[in-house]
């Protein structure tokens, strides 16, 4: 499974998803990935890092599966934070600087493997068992639904299916006229001030527009 960087992206600067396409921008210090799936135009992926470029072309009958993965490891914190209490109680029962330097040494090493461990991973899997994946740290997409949403239309497009994608699941009611989308149990909530009320339509109009819903 090759990497397409061996340096994991430290933020997601931009994500966006339009009827035909969808585009993600992820960065790291002196490193930036592109990858932008177009339908009927496969998905491409740039990449820069220092004076390394790459350039991938998948082709979306290709394309098997697209898979986000985050993972993080609490054991090494909650270890850390025994070896914390043990070295703290050693001083109190005649514990020489020796095993606090000791612990303190511990605990580095604990604290470091949990920030190294704590990554995630998008990956691109191939029909003819060729993977491309994306390190990230585990702190870079601050939005996992976006991302949802985003692999959603990558697999949409490979299916030559057109159309936005949606996350409104089945038991779910959109309402769309001066209001954002809420389920049945919920109150519709007013869109923000700066938004304007779309203007009343005539009678038949308005028909045709209940009905659609």
């Amino acid at each position: 499974m090759p990497n397409v960087l061996d340096v994991p992206m430290k933020r997601t600067e931009n994500i966006t998803i339009s009827e035909d396409s969808a585009y993600a921008v992820l960065s790291a210090r002196r490193a930036r990935i592109e990858i932008n799936s177009t339908i009927n135009k496969g998905i491409q992926i740039n990449s820069s890092y220092k004076s390394e470029q790459v350039s991938i072309g998948i082709n979306d009958y290709y394309l098997a599966s697209v898979t986000y993965r985050k993972r993080t490891y609490p054991i090494y914190i909650i270890l850390s934070f025994i070896i914390a209490f043990l070295g703290s109680g050693s001083l109190f029962f005649g514990g020489g600087p020796a095993e606090l330097l000791v612990s303190t040494f511990l605990i580095m090493i604990l604290l470091f493997i949990y920030y190294y461990t704590r990554m995630a991973r998008l990956s691109f899997r191939l029909a003819d068992e060729q993977d491309y994946d994306i390190l990230l740290e585990s702190s870079a997409v601050n939005d996992s639904q976006l991302m949802q949403l985003f692999i959603q239309k990558v697999l949409m497009n490979s299916l030559k299916v057109e159309g936005f994608v949606s996350n409104v699941k089945p038991n779910e009611k959109p309402i769309q006229s001066g209001f954002q989308t809420s389920t049945p149990n919920q109150m519709p909530q007013p869109l923000p001030p700066q938004q304007q009320m779309p203007q009343p339509l005539p009678p038949q109009q308005q028909m045709y527009q209940f009905n659609q819903q």
